[in-house]
Parts: structure tokens; C-alpha cells; sequence
């Protein structure tokens, strides 16, 4: 079981720069460990900065692959895109030469598309990294209380490495794809990124098991670091 250690910085400047620290070392780490390895990066505001940074640093990026651990079922154009937002922020500078490996594709499904992102995943892991955010309501990726997939998203027995999430009240609004739970645990670390103190008290001390998050903490086959600034 990991530990609920919380590395707490004073501020988000700090935290984004350990984030980035911490994941290029992992990065580097692996490739000198298998010749090459991916990284699995979440959406949403937070990383952005922690991308600017790591996109500057000085890393084998083309040995890396970059993929992301859950996509809204929009085209990488849209505003929320996470697929974007890495193109963007991640995939730049020294990064820009890494290769990405995109969870949609202009196909005429989420679950069509899900099945197509499978292969290029299964040569993607094991993961050198994988960057997580926590929501509220304790969901990792795409993986909300109440979904119909959730079961099947946290079985550790699944021989599915992606699905495809329906929209549900309250969460997610819009299709999306997400990783499972047996994907974005084959990683040499995995670093929840946090803010706030709501999402700090959700995660100290014991954790609900019924929320999804607690899959990934209380989960013996992956490092945890939990990174967290007002």
C-alpha cells in the first residue's frame, strides 16, 4: 500500500517546478533503463505550467512517447481538448520531439476510437510516468462515481487498456476516453498534482473506498506522490 504522504509547497511556482523535476527525472531514468519509454499526461489547467517547464528541459524526448490518460470526445481544436492543451504547452521546445500517441482520432465513435488507441498504448507501456489530477469528487481520469464503466475502468483483470465513458449526471458532460486503472498503473511512478484545500483534505488520512481514487492509493503496484500547493 502507498503511503498518504503529501508533499506540500508553499507555492504553485514551487510545486510546478518540482512536478517537472521530479517527472523529466522519472523520464530519464527509464529511457537510460529501456532505451525508450512514454509518459502519460492529464488535462485540465493545473499541468499546464508543469508542461511549459518540462517542455524546456533537456531529456532524450525522441525515445519518449506522450500520451494522455483521458480525452474529451472533441476534436484536438476545441477549446477542451487535452490533447490540445498538450500540443500546446508539453510538446514544444526541447519536447517537440517526442512522439505523440493521441487517444482521439476522427472516427465515428468514442468506443471506436477507444479500440484504436489500444495499440498504440500496448507499445507505449510500460509507462515511465503517469501525471494525475484528483476531482472533488474523487474521480482520476474519466473515472467518476457512477459511471457504468467504472467497474470495468478500475478492474485490475481487465484486458482493456482504454474505454470509452458515457456522459453522466453530474460528470463528465461529454463523451470521453480514459485509461484504466490496469493501464496507468503499468508506470514507474505515478504524481497526483493538487491544489486547494479541498482536494488536500480529500486526500489525508484514510480515503472513502468508494471513491475512485482510492484505487490508485491504496494500490501496491506503482510509487504514489501526491504534490500539493494552496
Amino acid at each position: 500500500m502507498n503511503s498518504r504522504a503529501i508533499e506540500a509547497f508553499a507555492s504553485r511556482e514551487a510545486l510546478y517546478d518540482a512536478a517537472a523535476r521530479g517527472l523529466g527525472a522519472a523520464l530519464i531514468d527509464a529511457v537510460a533503463a529501456h532505451g525508450v519509454t512514454s509518459f502519460a499526461a492529464t488535462g485540465g489547467t493545473t499541468p499546464a505550467p508543469v508542461y511549459d517547464r518540462l517542455a524546456q528541459m533537456a531529456a532524450p524526448w525522441e525515445r519518449i512517447t506522450v500520451t494522455l490518460t483521458d480525452e474529451r470526445w472533441v476534436a484536438p481544436t476545441a477549446p477542451g481538448s487535452n490533447e490540445g492543451l498538450v500540443r500546446r504547452h508539453l510538446l514544444v521546445g526541447q519536447a517537440a520531439k517526442a512522439r505523440f500517441a493521441p487517444l482521439w482520432s476522427d472516427v465515428d465513435s468514442p468506443d471506436r476510437a477507444a479500440r484504436l488507441a489500444e495499440a498504440g498504448l500496448a507499445t507505449a507501456l510500460p509507462f515511465g510516468a503517469v501525471l494525475l489530477g484528483v476531482g472533488a469528487d474523487g474521480h482520476f481520469a474519466s473515472l467518476f462515481p457512477g459511471s457504468p464503466l467504472l467497474a470495468e475502468g478500475l478492474d485490475p483483470e481487465t484486458d482493456r487498456l482504454c474505454l470509452a465513458v458515457p456522459p453522466g449526471d453530474p460528470a463528465p458532460d461529454l463523451p470521453r476516453i480514459s485509461l484504466t486503472f490496469k493501464a496507468l498503473t503499468q508506470s514507474a511512478v505515478i504524481m497526483l498534482l493538487i491544489t486547494g484545500s479541498e482536494k488536500r483534505l480529500l486526500l489525508e488520512g484514510p480515503v472513502d473506498p468508494s471513491l475512485p481514487i482510492a484505487a490508485i492509493l491504496d494500490q501496491d503496484r506503482v510509487p504514489v506522490r501526491i504534490l500539493w500547493a494552496e
